[in-house]
């Protein structure tokens, strides 16, 4: 795990463009919360028990961001909720779904260009965080499910 980090630390430089503009500016605006950068092969690296289920969920994944800031007092409120969907959606993100897992109310957000999937986003939001989920390329619908889980699994 420390060489992990130690590996997120050193590319994080290079992946501050593997989110949209609305998570980036979330994510400096709540400097308190923990950002998770994964690339294609950072994400292989992960996969230590050669699961093929796990290599079938990234193989189209290019790069993502995992953030998650823990609500204290007002830093997290309905409005503050309201306006990242209104700079995803300014974004072109269209709204996919809606469902409960684990614990918590997800909304996902899909970005496509001609069609093809470009982008993905979710949003986390339980009693005590907010987590964003911002994938560039895309992820089996079928397997939605299953990424949240994978990622929850990194929460500070």
């Amino acid at each position: 795990m420390k060489l992990l980090l130690l590996m997120l630390a050193v590319l994080l430089p290079l992946v501050l463009s593997a989110q949209s503009k609305t998570t980036r500016d979330f994510s400096e605006d709540h400097e308190e919360g923990t950002s998770f950068f994964f690339y294609k092969n950072t994400l292989k690296m992960l996969n230590q028990t050669d699961s093929e289920e796990f290599d079938e969920l990234i193989k189209d994944i290019d790069k993502m961001k995992y953030f998650v800031v823990e609500k204290k007092g007002d830093n997290i409120n309905k409005g503050t909720y309201a306006e990242l969907v209104k700079g995803y959606k300014s974004e072109q993100f269209e709204s996919l779904m809606n469902m409960r897992h684990e614990g918590m109310k997800v909304d996902v957000y899909i970005q496509e260009d001609e069609g093809v999937t470009t982008g993905l986003v979710f949003l986390m939001n339980d009693e005590s965080s907010l987590s964003i989920l911002d994938i560039k390329g895309s992820v089996p619908l079928n397997k939605l499910a299953n990424i949240i889980s994978k990622v929850r699994e990194f929460k500070p």
